[in-house]
């Protein structure tokens, strides 16, 4: 049955960037970030996400890894929020240009960049429903992932995002974009929490974070498009990817993962700090 559902998706959603850094990667940058929560915070993030928890674990702890694939099973049924996961800046401009990276499409939305911006203004206002708030807190947590992606900020002659690049990684043939969300985290650890452990006894320590966990979308994307043109694409002759082309990309994963936390965290922080309207 999950070989089928696996199979049903893939064909859904083929030459598209529904599962950017895949769950294992939306669940590390989560997971990060809720190790960074102040209590206040925390506790409004509990508050609107157990309403979504079953009776009997309403009062249990609130994992944001759970929640973090949401906004791809969402993507599936909504096909207006295709494009909210992305940001197509070429790969030979190394700048943003928002009238035509994030133009409206009337049948897909615009991009990753607004939806933030939108969701992060929802999250904000206790006029909103508690259900349309935590649909924004989902899609933050999701999209601060997905804008860490290297390829989910870059295309190349129209590969979306890498799709269309087919390489082989350690002898097994992959689309470029999946070795990114997927492959090189699993050549890492078996499994996510490893990554998480991984990254918080050994890259994060001693690191000087002053300024990092700040930025807006707009920087994030073109530091991810930065990375698709310096490390990304840097593809040998033959598209065949092996320990240069890893011992290269591990540092990038590395680095997008923890930051993408780290922000996501500042960024939930912002935005539920309580004020005189939205205690």
């Amino acid at each position: 049955m999950r070989l089928l559902f696996l199979v049903a998706i893939a064909l859904l959603v083929q030459n598209d960037r529904v599962l950017a850094w895949g769950q294992e990667g939306h669940s590390i940058v989560a997971e990060i970030a809720a190790h960074c929560l102040d209590q206040t915070t925390y506790d409004s993030i509990r508050a609107l996400l157990k309403t979504d928890l079953l009776p009997d674990v309403q009062d249990g702890h609130v994992s944001l890894g759970s929640i973090a694939s949401w906004a791809d099973d969402y993507r599936a049924e909504h096909e207006e929020s295709r494009n909210w996961h992305f940001v197509n800046i070429p790969f030979e401009r190394g700048t943003y240009d928002p009238q035509v990276d994030c133009r409206p499409d009337s049948r897909y939305g615009d991009c990753i960049i607004n939806a933030i911006e939108r969701q992060r203004v929802t999250l904000a206002d206790c006029e909103k429903s508690p259900a349309e708030r935590t649909a924004a807190l989902k899609f933050i947590v999701h999209f601060v992932g997905d804008i860490h992606q290297p390829l989910h900020a870059s295309e190349r002659n129209g590969d979306h995002g890498g799709n269309d690049v087919v390489v082989s990684f350690f002898g097994k043939s992959a689309k470029l974009h999946a070795v990114w969300d997927t492959d090189i985290i699993l050549r890492t650890v078996y499994a996510w929490g490893a990554y998480v452990t991984r990254l918080e006894t050994k890259w994060l320590p001693g690191r000087d974070l002053s300024g990092l966990d700040g930025g807006t979308p707009v920087d994030w994307a073109l530091e991810s498009h930065k990375f698709a043109r310096d490390v990304v694409y840097d593809i040998p002759d033959g598209a065949v990817l092996e320990m240069n082309y890893y011992s290269r990309a591990l540092p990038v994963v590395d680095r997008q993962l923890a930051l993408a936390g780290l922000r996501l965290a500042q960024l939930l922080k912002d935005t539920l700090k309580p004020t005189a309207s939205c205690p």
